[in-house]
């Protein structure tokens, strides 16, 4: 055998290694943790792993007596499949499905219409004879093309709104670009490739992997931190990360400039916590830093990873969502805020067990002018916050002014 002829094999070959790898390691998790988020991550890599590898021509030349009219059907339908699983993922990792119509008509559709275009392209591979399979095979790179592009439209669209990870999801389907063009290039065996093409196509498939599963493992952790975070769960030695003063007033006029680039309200809102020294030195001397540590995760819970939560002082928090599109968003946003503030802050001190109760006021405020004062909305929104919380000592109330410029 020539030169050239092992060197592309070895390339694909260490492609489906890295792959193998990969999903050994993530199946390894999935038993580990017994999650929902890791047994998705292993449905990914093990599908769309396997649409890599069919391909790159790999099994052909491993198994020759692979018949071809077998193969192609599987050619046609495993990258459509693949990608509406991907995409249907990544709604799922970005989390905002609910909240913005762009992201969830390209994810619910985009998927539909994938998985609607893999059954066409099976039923017309089977059919077909060997003198069509360029044909299935370009149909399929098409109906794939879509699904990078579709996967782009949300991960850039995500980083828009402010969900830092988000860049890197973007990154990672400039991979996927590199990654489906190589390997619809090879199925389609054009003229003039070689093995610098297949090389760069390993690599992107490869980058693709890691950054996803990077990306996903970063998420899920954060995920798990803030759900045990929220149920009290919280060690004496706990520390606040979340912007104040300069900071935080930077970050609430980003929010508030990307609605309004975007031509949407932005949501300044403010939780008071009027007793939060109410057990003084009882649950230990950090007892106040605890109590703000759980509250701040059950915050962040609720108004997700691509919002401002900040901490203006000790006995006030304040959220920046930015881009509302739904009027009624604010409303469940703030509703949701109050039931998951509503439960108690179990504080541990030694063999004790403290419980603390929340008396929470929250001011809502919807700042629509392309002039807005992040300083004003915020000050604003906590004399909103304020008189809630005073309106009834020890219940949950919530104060709500409609939209007007800060």
């Amino acid at each position: 055998m020539r030169a050239e002829p092992l060197l592309e094999l070895a390339i694909w070959s260490g492609m489906a290694g890295a792959i193998g790898l990969l999903l050994v390691v993530a199946l390894a998790d999935a038993v580990r943790l017994r999650s929902l988020p890791a047994g998705r991550g292993a449905a990914f890599i093990l599908l769309t792993g396997a649409s890599c590898v069919l391909m790159s021509g790999l099994p052909e030349v491993l198994f020759p007596v692979l018949d071809a009219q077998f193969v192609l059907p599987l050619k046609a339908v495993a990258g459509p499949l693949s990608g509406a699983l991907a995409l249907t993922y990544l709604g799922v990792w970005v989390g905002i499905t609910n909240e913005d119509s762009l992201i969830r008509g390209v994810v619910a559709y985009g998927s539909l219409l994938l998985v609607l275009a893999a059954a066409a392209l099976g039923v017309w591979a089977i059919g077909s004879g060997p003198a069509s399979a360029g044909q299935v095979i370009l149909a399929a790179a098409v109906v794939n093309g879509l699904s990078v592009v579709f996967a782009g439209v949300v991960a850039a669209h995500a980083a828009t709104l402010g969900d830092p990870l988000a860049r890197w999801m973007t990154l990672a389907c400039v991979c996927l670009a590199g990654m489906v063009g190589g390997l619809y290039a090879k199925g389609l065996q054009l003229p003039s490739l070689g093995l610098g093409t297949w090389l760069l196509t390993a690599l992107a498939t490869v980058a693709y992997f890691l950054i996803v599963i990077a990306l996903t493992i970063m998420r899920n952790q954060a995920q798990r931190r803030l759900r045990r975070l929220a149920r009290g769960a919280v060690g004496e030695a706990a520390a606040l990360e979340l912007p104040r003063g300069a900071p935080l007033v930077a970050s609430v006029d980003d929010a508030l400039w990307r609605s309004i680039r975007l031509r949407r309200e932005c949501m300044v809102a403010a939780v008071s916590l009027p007793n939060l020294y109410e057990l003084g030195t009882a649950a230990g001397p950090d007892v106040e830093i605890r109590i703000l540590v759980a509250l701040a995760a059950r915050i962040r819970r609720v108004v997700g990873f691509r919002n401002v939560v900040g901490l203006y002082h000790p006995r006030c928090f304040i959220l920046a969502v930015s881009a509302v599109q739904d009027p009624r968003r604010s409303a469940l946003l703030s509703d949701k805020l109050l039931r998951s503030l509503r439960d108690t802050v179990p504080l541990y001190h030694g063999t004790q067990v403290h419980l603390f109760q929340p008396v929470v006021g929250i001011g809502v405020l919807r700042v629509s002018q392309a002039c807005a004062d992040p300083l004003a909305a915020m000050n604003k929104a906590e004399q909103l916050a304020l008189d809630a919380s005073h309106l009834l000592e020890g219940v949950l109330v919530q104060a709500w002014l409609p939209a007007e410029g800060a």
